[in-house]
C-alpha cells in the first residue's frame, strides 16, 4: 500500500492535514498540502490523547472539538490516521465531544469547510482499503451521531401514540382515499381528483412537526412528492415531473401560511393532473404505443439537453445505438419524428419561459439551442400560430409582462 499517496489524496481533498501514527503514540508521518496550515499551537495535548486513545474499535471516529471543528480517527492495520481539522458546510451532531480548543480567532478562517459526504467518502476510502469488511456513510452516522437511545425512544412514541388514538378513537385519513386522489393524478382524471378532494371522513392528517405551520409544510411537501410519482406512473417524464415538483416544494418552503400552503400542494396536484391527461390525448390514436426502453431512454436525453442544439446521432451515439433504428422506432412508437418531437418539447418550454419569467426573446432562443431569436419565432409561429410577442402579451404573468 502505497501509504504516502493515500494521505497526499487525502489531504488534497480535504485542504486539511492528515497525521499516520503508525502503531505508536507519536506521528510516524505527517502531510498537509498547505504549508502554512497548522493546528500544532491547541492539536498536541488533549485532543490527541482523545483522538489516539478513545476506542471506536475499527470504526472511523469523529470528533467535534468544540463547536466548530471536527477531526476524525480512522484505525487500520498498523496505522492509526487523524485528519483534520475542518469546518462543516452543514452543521451535524457528533456524539464524540471534546472541549472547546483554545485558538486565535483569525486560524478559524483558514480551516477548510467541506460537506459531510465528502469527508465521509476520504474516511471511507481508508478504512475500506484496508478491512475487508466494506462500510457505507450510514455505518459512519450510526456510530458518530445517533444516540444509542434514539430507536427505543422511537418505538416507545410509537406504541403511546397508537394507544393515544385508540382510546380517543382518533385515525388517519382512510387509505382507499388516498388512493383515490393519486390515482386521479396518474389517470390525468381531473373531476375523479376534485371528488377525492371533497370526500368526507372521519380520519385526520398526520402530525409531522409540533408547530402547526411547520406542520402543514411537511404535509404540503409529502402531498407534492406522491403527485410527482403520481405523474411520472401517468407518463411523465421524470426529469419534468421532478423539476415541477422542486418548485413547488420550494414555493411552500416559502410559504407563511396555511392557505398558501393548502392552494399550492392543492395547484401541484391540478397540475401534475392537466399535464397527464394532456400527455395522454396527445397519445390517443398515434402509431405503436407500447412502452419501449430505447425510447423512454431517448426522451430522457432530450428532456436532460433541451437547452442544447440536439441531434439523432448525438442521441444514438450516446445510447449506443444505430440512428437510423433508432428514428423508426421513434416513429413508430410515438407517432412523429424525433426531430419534431424535440421542436415539439423546445416550444413548450419556450411557452412556458414566455408565460413566466421574464427572460428575453434572445435569451430564450440562446438557452432553448435556438441559433437566433428570428429562428426560434419562425418555430413558434408555426407550432402555435402566434408571435413571442403575441403569445407574451396574451398569456404572460402580469408581474413579468408590466
Amino acid at each position: 500500500m502505497n501509504i504516502p499517496y493515500l494521505m497526499r489524496h487525502v489531504s488534497y481533498s480535504l485542504h486539511t492535514i492528515v497525521r499516520d501514527y503508525g502503531e505508536k503514540e507519536e506521528v510516524t508521518e505527517r502531510f498537509c498540502g498547505r504549508p502554512d496550515f497548522t493546528d500544532s499551537s491547541f492539536y498536541e495535548g488533549s485532543l490527541e490523547e482523545y483522538l489516539l486513545f478513545e476506542d471506536s474499535g475499527t470504526l472511523p471516529l469523529l470528533l467535534s472539538a468544540g463547536d466548530k471543528l471536527v477531526y476524525a480517527k480512522v484505525t487500520v492495520p498498523g496505522h492509526r490516521f487523524i485528519i483534520g481539522p475542518v469546518k462543516l458546510k452543514t452543521p451535524v451532531r457528533l456524539i464524540h465531544c471534546d472541549k472547546q480548543p483554545v485558538y486565535d480567532e483569525s486560524f478559524l478562517d483558514t480551516v477548510p469547510f467541506c460537506d459531510f459526504a465528502e469527508l465521509s467518502v476520504n474516511i471511507l476510502l481508508i478504512h475500506n482499503l484496508f478491512w475487508e469488511q466494506t462500510l457505507n456513510e450510514r455505518d459512519l452516522i450510526v456510530f458518530n451521531c445517533i444516540d444509542e437511545t434514539l430507536d427505543t425512544e422511537i418505538q416507545r412514541h410509537f406504541s403511546d401514540l397508537l394507544f393515544e388514538n385508540q382510546e380517543a378513537s382518533i385515525g388517519h385519513n382512510p387509505y382507499d382515499q388516498e388512493l383515490r386522489e393519486f390515482s386521479s393524478i396518474e389517470n390525468g382524471d381531473v373531476k375523479q381528483l376534485e371528488k377525492s378532494w371533497a370526500e368526507d371522513y372521519t380520519g385526520n392528517v398526520g402530525v409531522l412537526a409540533k408547530d402547526k405551520l411547520r406542520n402543514w409544510k411537511n404535509i404540503g411537501i409529502v402531498v407534492i412528492t406522491l403527485a410527482s410519482r403520481a405523474a411520472i406512473r401517468g407518463g411523465i417524464l421524470p426529469e419534468i415531473s421532478f423539476s415541477l415538483s422542486d418548485i413547488y416544494i420550494n414555493k411552500v418552503e416559502e410559504a407563511s401560511d396555511m392557505a398558501s400552503i393548502t392552494h399550492l400542494l392543492r395547484q401541484a396536484e391540478y397540475q401534475y393532473t392537466n399535464m397527464v391527461r394532456e400527455q395522454k390525448e396527445q397519445l390517443s390514436g398515434t402509431g405503436n404505443k407500447e412502452k419501449n426502453p430505447h425510447v423512454r431512454r431517448c426522451k430522457d436525453y432530450i428532456f436532460s439537453h433541451l437547452h442544447d442544439r440536439i441531434t439523432i446521432q448525438e442521441i444514438a451515439d450516446f445510447w449506443g445505438m444505430n440512428p437510423g433504428y433508432l428514428s423508426e422506432l421513434f416513429h413508430k412508437c410515438e407517432g412523429m419524428s424525433i426531430k419534431n418531437f424535440i421542436l415539439r418539447e423546445k416550444i413548450g418550454l419556450a411557452k412556458n419561459m414566455l408565460t413566466y419569467s421574464g427572460y428575453s426573446y434572445i435569451e430564450i432562443a440562446a438557452y432553448l439551442g435556438f441559433s437566433s431569436q428570428s429562428h426560434l419565432g419562425k418555430q413558434f409561429k408555426k407550432l402555435t400560430g402566434f408571435t413571442l410577442s403575441e403569445y407574451r402579451n396574451t398569456y404572460g404573468v402580469r408581474q413579468f409582462t408590466s
